[in-house]
């Protein structure tokens, strides 16, 4: 299964959903439909109408006076009630959220939010891990171009206790497909969701909620307009580079020389030189330049570790997730960070 999407064992349909009005971030694969669903239809179509089971951990221990099965104390283990598959260990006091839950609060708030509407859906590995993309209305325009980010809303949890359920935003640059995910509010900040039955406190969580999207939505939109009207230096660039790519010193204070990182620099570099090839020149040497040059670096040409979790994946696949979740996305926060820093310095720009 290289594209460790979950897969439905009585059907054989691979765990995913999106609308036919977008690329399936995994190959193509899974349902499409031309249409935005309902949450019900959406969770039938990806395949996530299972739940989840919290059960006592036992280990086998035939030299145990009191019984060759032993339970293991402040310990659990996660299954699918459908098929029993074991999603992971976590602690006693792990509380689940199923599915139909996370499904059922996102609906609330893109029923809050007019023109939203669900993007795909899907599972990896056995379950284990989840996701819900929605459209927003709502685009980034970089002032005076045709420079435009289409806005999604991102949550993802996960049944093995590895991830809070967490919402994001991510922004797809039309021009180049290349994607930019930051939390909302403050940025590097993760916004965690609970459920709870309770109406009232739903209604003030998912209108404290909705307020933070249009907020951040705003603010992102700002942001991306400052990077786009500061011009940066080659040495201004190169600063930035040298505090995401810092390289390694040897014993003496003398920096070490490294082919791969140097690799790495004249890719990024190239890249900002390029500026999609010069697709919108008005941000050709700009902070806002230089932070797509880093994202497309991510997307398209950064290696992603095969770690154990990942041994099905191919390379591009790896990048896929790294780039939603792992160390691709804190990268290019990071990159976010440091060009709003720079910027706030006229010391270092043209």
């Amino acid at each position: 299964m290289a594209h460790n999407l979950a897969t439905d064992d009585a059907t054989g349909e691979i765990a995913m959903w999106c609308t036919g009005t977008r690329e399936a971030v995994w190959h193509s694969l899974g349902q499409r439909t031309p249409d935005a669903q309902s949450w019900q239809e959406v969770m039938q179509l990806a395949h996530l109408d299972w739940q989840v089971e919290k059960r006592p951990l036992y280990a086998n221990l035939p030299t145990n006076p009191l019984g060759g099965l032993f339970k293991i104390p402040d310990q659990c283990a996660i299954f699918r009630s459908d098929n029993s598959a074991y999603l992971g260990v976590v602690g006693d006091g792990y509380t689940i959220m199923q599915n139909k839950s996370a499904f059922d609060f996102i609906d609330y708030l893109l029923q809050a939010r007019n023109g939203a509407h669900y993007e795909s859906a899907g599972a990896l590995g056995k379950g284990e891990r989840i996701w819900v993309m929605a459209k927003l209305p709502d685009t980034i325009r970089i002032a005076g171009t045709e420079d435009i980010s289409k806005l999604y809303l991102l949550i993802a949890t996960a049944h093995d206790g590895s991830m809070a359920y967490t919402a994001k935003l991510v922004a797809e640059r039309v021009v180049c497909e290349n994607t930019l995910a930051v939390a909302l509010g403050e940025v590097g900040a993760a916004v965690r969701i609970k459920h709870t039955k309770s109406a009232q406190a739903r209604l003030a969580m998912g209108l404290k909620f909705m307020a933070s999207v249009g907020n951040s939505i705003q603010t992102l939109n700002e942001k991306m307009n400052i990077l786009a009207s500061r011009k940066l230096t080659r040495e201004s660039a190169s600063a930035v580079l040298d505090r995401l790519f810092p390289p390694t010193m040897n014993d003496d204070g003398s920096e070490k020389t490294s082919k791969r990182r140097e690799n790495v620099l004249a890719t990024v570099l190239g890249l900002f030189d390029s500026n999609d090839k010069n697709a919108i020149p008005q941000v050709r040497g700009t902070a806002y330049n230089l932070l797509n040059a880093i994202t497309e670096y991510t997307d398209h040409f950064r290696p992603a570790r095969i770690t154990d979790s990942r041994k099905d994946y191919s390379d591009v696949q790896a990048r896929a997730e790294n780039a939603l979740f792992g160390t691709g996305e804190k990268l290019k926060v990071s990159a976010l960070e440091a060009l709003l820093e720079l910027t706030a310095d006229d010391a270092v720009l043209v």
